[in-house]
């Protein structure tokens, strides 16, 4: 066996379909798709370098089954000669850094989760939705982790302190413990990055009620210097915040179980002697990304835009439409990354609203080693309708992408608003912008009415067990077929971006190159 990493664009994976539901399995379907610069672990090279042989037989992790099973990946057809057909040799990445910078915006329902995978191989995930799927995926994506060979997060960025952006990282505590061993995997983080704001817990009075805070208190302590309010309780660890909310506590704890301790064996994967490395991120600090840059990827922080001075740093309040908001100061203050890779851009615009995003832009007006400029956007807040126009002209994306799921009645937001996409639609670079959605990026299939063991059927979780009432019991079920995922994949000249299919795996991709002055040149993708 050998492992290759390809440079075809999209090659289909034929072979048995098993379907978890049905528990039945299908011969000669697409099983899988191998991107753009994907390892295909192929059983005899010879095959693969043969021209005369049609059929190449490979080896792929099958999550559903929690193992590994073969299938065979097609040449193309070169034509016939000597009354023999002849089949183009795949075509392979080489050279000392093979691989290209691999990008996932993962569909979380209400939330979001970002995955980065560097050339040489360094991991970045960027928030973690709020349920399950994030482990999921991820124990779809690196399978077979150990405690002694733990998957390892090279940063974490949290950014910002909203459950549906972080809770779902408990999940990677829980995970090793999980009943399916498919279902298993082994975290651990070498750095933690966050905006600083921690939500208290809810003040109870001495009768047992909630005292309900001002709007002022949301967020801890606050100064008023004039007509603008700050907060002040800003921590570099939040694990150090006198009280959290539920959430807070939960994701504190299992950060503290999945942080590389000082002594740790994996000390090639960090850059300090200092461990663990926890730390609040503001405008500028650049440097805290600079391991990234062994594999080519230059990271700069924009935000948040800290105040104060170095001792006592504050967060201004923001402003909704009706005036100060702890909502919009804690979605306005979050971490905002842009990455760049040669010549392509991305950035990664945390829950941004319209009054943040009017600072950042004064902000950037001010300094001449950074602007917005990107080919790639990571839309703001799930595509709310508080953006400000200038703030999407000067990113003037290629492709954005919004990470949506209205998935219950009380996270109804409506997201992405219709005046957001299109805004970005009239904003966007030509000659032909894209705009993708991460839950439109996932496929479930109907299942019809089932009877479960027991369902959750309140809003305040609690469990009824249904099966006294078999009529009245019965639910609408749902499978997931794949994950919801946007791809992205860039040697710093050419991006392809792909969304996946149920039936043959390939539902749509696109392709094109960047020059060095952000011009943009549609190129064909071609499917295997």
């Amino acid at each position: 066996m050998a492992v290759r990493i390809s440079n075809e664009d999209l090659i289909r994976l034929y072979g048995e379909r098993y379907d978890p539901w049905t528990k039945e399995t299908r011969k000669n379907r697409v099983i899988f798709v191998y991107y753009w610069g994907d390892e295909i672990d192929v059983i005899d090279e010879a095959e693969a370098d043969d021209p005369l042989v049609k059929s190449v037989r490979v080896r792929l992790y099958h999550y559903s089954k929690g193992e590994y099973q073969e299938g065979t990946i097609r040449k193309k057809s070169a034509g016939r000669r000597d009354g023999v057909t002849h089949y183009r040799p795949f075509k392979w990445r080489n050279g000392p850094m093979p691989h290209l910078l691999e990008t996932i915006f993962i569909d979380v329902q209400q939330g979001d989760a970002t995955l980065i995978r560097t050339p040489d191989r360094k991991i970045i995930l960027i928030d973690g939705g709020e349920g399950k799927f994030i482990a999921r995926l991820m124990a779809a994506m690196f399978p077979g982790t150990t405690e002694d060979k733990p998957l390892y997060l090279d940063a974490l960025v949290i950014t910002h302190g909203d459950a549906d952006h972080f809770s779902g990282l408990t999940e990677l505590k829980l995970a090793p413990q999980h009943d399916m061993e498919r279902k298993r995997i082994h975290t651990r983080i070498a750095r933690y990055y966050h905006n600083g704001l921690v939500k208290p817990y809810k003040k109870i009075t001495d009768n047992g009620t909630e005292r309900k805070r001002k709007e002022k208190e949301k967020l801890g302590d606050f100064k008023t210097v004039g007509k603008r309010t700050y907060v002040t309780s800003l921590f570099d660890d939040p694990r150090d915040a006198p009280s959290t909310n539920e959430p807070f506590a939960e994701w504190n704890d299992a950060l503290s179980s999945m942080l590389l301790e000082n002594g740790s064996t994996a000390v090639d994967r960090l850059d300090s002697e200092t461990l663990p490395r926890v730390e609040r991120l503001e405008f500028g600090q650049h440097d805290r990304f600079d391991i990234f840059r062994s594999g080519g990827v230059d990271i700069k922080v924009l935000g948040p835009l800290v105040e104060g001075s170095a001792d006592a740093p504050v967060l201004e309040f923001l402003k909704s439409e009706k005036g100060i908001s702890a909502s919009h100061t804690i979605n306005g203050h979050s971490v905002i990354l842009k990455m760049k890779y040669g010549n392509v851009r991305f950035l990664l615009g945390g829950d941004l609203n319209t009054h943040s995003q009017e600072r950042l832009v004064e902000r950037i007006s001010e300094t001449h080693d950074v602007n917005l400029k990107s080919e790639i956007l990571k839309v703001p807040h799930h595509g709310s309708h508080e953006f400000d126009y200038e703030f999407l002209h000067k990113i003037n994306p290629v492709v954005s992408v919004v990470s949506s799921g209205d998935e219950n009645a009380m996270k109804e937001y409506i997201h992405p608003r219709a005046n957001l996409m299109a805004a970005l639609g009239f904003c966007s670079r030509r000659p032909r912008p894209l705009l993708f959605c991460t839950e439109l990026a996932a496929f479930f299939a109907y299942r019809g009415p089932v009877l479960p063991e027991q369902h959750k059927t309140s809003i305040n979780g609690k469990i009824r067990d249904l099966q006294k009432n078999k009529k009245r019991g019965k639910i609408h079920a749902f499978q997931r077929l794949i994950f919801g995922a946007v791809r992205f994949r860039t040697d710093g000249d050419r991006v392809m971006v792909a969304v996946e299919s149920a039936n043959d795996g390939v539902k749509e991709a696109y392709a094109f190159h960047v020059d060095g002055e952000g011009e943009i040149t549609m190129d064909e993708v071609t499917v295997l």
